[in-house]
């Protein structure tokens, strides 16, 4: 299969200041964790073909993930995959959010990401040390390289969980962007006009199943921070807890979990309310947050994804080029499983019959027929129009959104100016 090609002519052309060797070392990693699923520096080297030793190959990986070089040239290779998702697109979505990279050597990676068709595809993503976790140490310069990644009048959403506070926000409102965030926990909220101080807590008895919008203030006593604030709770989705053991049913985090589900979503944003874009569209933006739990269980699940949960790496920046091979493998993965879909191949992997409605995700039906490339041939026209196929939606939901609001009466509007808002 021609994929690996494809892309390497393809980044040849789009990032001209990455070296020619390094990028193809780089190809020659990403096709090994194509067919060996395994994100690790020995097995990435053991599943390169050829007639080299595997000794040798495995030598060859470590010189790559170690490469300073390479590091400074992967923020080429973000560009370019951000400008594929995001150029035609003025007000993408963008997910960001924390997980554990190795949860034994306590390091974590801060992923930017938009969905696309139920999984989040990254856009930006880089580790830090257990130190430096949710703090202005980490969430600053993360911010900063993202809008040097992003494309020239992309004026994002940023959308976060409860985890992210009022820093988070005025960060976010320097760039001139919007953000979306849940309010959890004992914050206070003083309506405009008002002298009054409520808790959060006071909104959650009038929640329902219609999300309404619950009007603008100050949010937080501390430091306040201008916000719009939505109320909505989810109907009970009447899940059963079927773990084998007590102790797994009874774990501090499954209480903590459970508690959160059930509490009602108080989001709070920078986005005035309005006609087109009211608190229905804000909350299923927000319910996409899962989506990007999901991609980092593709890439850390040895047994459903890239086996990442088993690399024994310590620095930081070597697993910054593990986590980048994982997003060119996971992006021709997707465009290979675009491709079935269209070709109705789908039917063929499932243990099943069901056929109204897709049981394989697009990554693992991706991955099911490159395994089987001499039975599911494909050309480079085919890849091309996957990759249209993924750019088409989020340039029609961007559009919408950048017709559906024009900035005025924004309290960011001063940030983004108009060099940030002109396609």
């Amino acid at each position: 299969m021609r994929d690996i090609s494809i892309l390497h002519d393809l980044l040849k052309k789009q990032c001209p200041n990455l070296h020619a060797k390094r990028l193809s070392s780089l190809m020659i990693a990403t096709q090994s964790l194509l067919d060996g699923q395994q994100l690790s520096l020995t097995e990435l080297g053991r599943n390169i073909s050829g007639s080299v030793a595997p000794k040798h190959n495995i030598k060859r990986i470590d010189r790559l993930l170690g490469n300073s070089n390479l590091h400074n040239e992967r923020l080429d290779i973000y560009r370019w995959h951000a400008k594929l998702l995001c150029g035609a697109n003025p007000m993408p979505v963008v997910l960001v959010d924390w997980s554990d990279v190795r949860e034994q050597l306590r390091h974590s990676t801060l992923r930017a990401s938009v969905s696309v068709q139920g999984r989040s595809v990254t856009l930006y993503e880089r580790v830090f040390s257990f130190a430096e976790y949710n703090s202005p140490v980490s969430h600053n310069p993360f911010l900063r390289v993202l809008a040097s990644i992003l494309p020239s009048g992309c004026c994002p959403l940023i959308v976060t969980d409860a985890g992210y506070r009022n820093p988070w926000f005025r960060e976010v409102e320097k760039h001139g962007w919007f953000w979306l965030g849940r309010v959890r926990g004992d914050v206070g909220f003083k309506r405009d006009g008002q002298a009054l101080w409520q808790s959060n807590k006071s909104f959650y008895p009038s929640a329902n199943s219609r999300a309404k919008y619950l009007g603008c203030g100050q949010l937080g006593r501390k430091s306040p921070l201008h916000a719009h604030l939505h109320l909505y709770k989810a109907k009970a989705k009447h899940r059963k807890d079927n773990r084998s053991s007590k102790a797994g049913r009874n774990h501090t985090a499954q209480q903590s979990y459970r508690a959160g589900s059930k509490e009602p979503w108080l989001l709070a944003t920078n986005l005035p309310e309005n006609d087109k874009l009211n608190s229905k569209q804000l909350v299923s933006f927000y319910a996409r947050r899962m989506q990007i739990e999901e991609t980092f269980r593709d890439i850390k699940s040895p047994q459903y994804g890239m086996g990442l949960r088993h690399s024994n790496s310590r620095c930081t920046k070597r697993f910054d080029i593990l986590l980048l091979i994982a997003m060119l493998a996971e992006w021709l993965l997707r465009l290979l499983g675009i491709i079935a879909v269209k070709q109705n191949w789908e039917r063929a992997f499932q243990a099943n019959t069901i056929r109204n409605r897709r049981v394989l995700s697009i990554i693992r039906l991706g991955r099911e027929v490159r395994k089987r490339a001499k039975d599911y041939k494909m050309n480079s026209a085919q890849i091309t129009w996957a990759v249209l196929t993924i750019t088409a939606p989020i340039y029609y939901l961007g559009s919408q959104r950048r017709e559906a609001y024009s900035m005025r009466g924004s309290p960011s509007a001063q940030g983004c100016g108009r060099s940030k808002m002109e396609i």
